[in-house]
């Protein structure tokens, strides 16, 4: 319930056209995470991200093996 209010939060107007801003291609990628052998991996197909935030979500039992913490 609270999930899907908060993403509606996140995903509307005017949090989402105020905060959020897509990277162009030009872009380049941080050598923080293009140089780490560690990082780079899980990042190398990363298309963006939601930068230094962590949204903790709690899906029902029946369903939260299709639920993976990504951070």
């Amino acid at each position: 319930r609270y999930f899907c209010k908060m993403l509606d939060i996140l995903s509307s107007h005017p949090f989402y056209t105020e905060y959020v801003h897509l990277p162009t291609a030009d872009v380049p990628v941080s050598s923080a995470i293009c140089d780490n052998p560690k990082h780079w991996p899980c990042f190398c197909d990363a298309v963006g991200a939601i930068d230094g935030s962590h949204i903790h979500a709690f899906p029902p039992s029946a369903t939260c093996h299709i639920y993976y913490n990504h951070k």
